[in-house]
């Protein structure tokens, strides 16, 4: 199975301290375990992780900027035809 995808934290040079987004217990350990996967025709202009964004986790923020055209942004957009039912609480569980 082929598909055009781009790998989006490898595109950009970041400096180590920007790239990790996973802490072991202690800090023993940082790796860079999450990752932004993109189809080739949007444009992604950088990936980095938010530094000082605490969210009482050990993974960090990642964010990815895009740059879309106008023409790209309403092949993207899809419209909801029909009614879409409710859920009760009961189907749920």
């Amino acid at each position: 199975m082929t598909t055009k995808t781009i790998h989006g934290n490898s595109q950009f040079q970041n400096p180590s301290s920007l790239r990790w987004t996973w802490e072991s217990t202690g800090g023993w350990y940082r790796n860079e375990i999450d990752h932004i996967i993109v189809n080739k025709r949007f444009c992604l202009t950088s990936v980095a992780v938010v530094p000082k964004f605490y969210m009482r986790s050990d993974h960090r923020l990642l964010r990815g900027r895009f740059s879309f055209t106008r023409r790209e942004e309403q092949a993207a957009k899809c419209e909801i035809g029909g009614e879409i039912p409710e859920l009760s609480l009961t189907e749920i569980r």
